[in-house]
């Protein structure tokens, strides 16, 4: 049984989110908190495996309290967020700061029914109780593990790569913004490949999450756009709710979901691409995160002859999609986020 407490600064919402968790019967709600005090109170008194917790609440920071909840007792975080760009930016920020996951408010207006949230809801928290908010990543220092390519590699296929410097696309779902953020920070100024981040993310979190990777990163990074065209050391952040693919000219083509896909935007949809338009000169990293994304994409790189990076499970917030990925394409390199970019920023361009 998983043991959740939640901290919101309405009760109303408190005993609704209550209602939602205990949905099911695998998780039991131990404690509410409806102010700062009362919150690091409960985790101490309870320890939760859990705690889901709205960051606009009287007494603190929400932020200021997190920073206070690494010292106490170990507890997964699932934030509750606005869905306005200032609770974006704030929600990234708090992923930052250590929360494993987030989850928007309900709204009357919002594409989402009650019970499309009540299984989020629950399907986060269980995530969140498996999840391993206390690492950290390998130390630079540490050597970058070689994973032999099983399964093996299909025959390589020719193919003309508009920029002989490929393309790097960059997959990543549960704990990506940080991962991300620690890969991208190793790329130089010169690097040498245009870059392609696919994070599974709504639309209203795109534009403050590819601010704050700018505001770390030594190379340009901004949200992609219809027909951009890929350029040397530019990172593109594919928009939240739509698919990013790479046409064979090295230019972007935005594609609206259809009903059915689950991920969006998709990892394998932008990995695809770019196994397709790059062949060998193509590069897929799959990096933290719930499910399967990106494993069929990294699959179609490896066979095009394109190289394969996947994060390794002791520097995972959730190890998911690393693992299968591993198992569905195999990979070249298995390192941390950190590591990854040191290995990759050796691609710079020529002096």
């Amino acid at each position: 049984m998983i043991s959740v407490a939640i901290a919101d600064d309405s009760p109303f919402t408190c005993k609704l989110l209550a209602s939602y968790v205990e949905d099911g019967g695998e998780c039991r709600v131990v404690g509410l908190a409806h102010d700062a005090q009362s919150t690091i109170e409960l985790i101490r008194r309870e320890t939760p495996d859990v705690l889901t917790l709205d960051l606009q609440m009287p007494g603190g920071d929400g932020l200021d309290l997190l920073r206070l909840l690494a010292d106490e007792p170990p507890v997964s975080i699932v934030v509750i967020s606005g869905v306005t760009r200032l609770a974006a930016a704030t929600t990234l920020k708090a992923l930052e700061l250590g929360a494993v996951d987030f989850i928007l408010k309900y709204s009357p207006d919002a594409p989402i029914s009650r019970a499309s949230l009540r299984r989020e809801i629950i399907a986060k928290v269980k995530a969140a109780a498996a999840a391993h908010p206390a690492r950290r990543a390998t130390p630079a220092a540490a050597p970058v593990a070689v994973q032999a390519p099983v399964p093996s590699r299909a025959t390589t296929r020719a193919v003309t790569p508009p920029d002989a410097a490929g393309v790097v696309i960059i997959g990543a779902s549960t704990g990506g913004p940080s991962a991300i953020g620690e890969l991208v920070t190793q790329l130089p100024a010169d690097f040498a490949a245009p870059c392609v981040i696919v994070q599974h993310l709504p639309a209203s979190f795109t534009a403050p999450f590819a601010a704050q990777l700018k505001r770390r990163a030594k190379v340009p990074v901004r949200v992609a756009e219809e027909g951009d065209r890929l350029e040397a050391g530019l990172v593109l952040v594919a928009p939240g709710a739509m698919h990013l693919l790479i046409k064979p000219d090295g230019r972007v083509h935005l594609q609206a979901p259809a009903a059915k896909d689950f991920y969006r935007p998709s990892i394998d949809i932008a990995m695809a691409s770019a196994a397709e338009a790059y062949g060998a000169s193509a590069i897929g990293v799959v990096l933290t995160g719930i499910g399967n994304d990106g494993s069929e994409g990294l699959k179609q790189i490896r066979d095009a002859g394109g190289e394969g990076f996947v994060q390794d499970v002791a520097s995972c917030i959730v190890p998911s999609m690393p693992e299968r990925a591993l198992q569905h394409a195999g990979a070249d390199v298995v390192g941390s986020p950190e590591r990854i970019g040191q290995v990759l920023s050796s691609r710079r361009k020529p002096s």
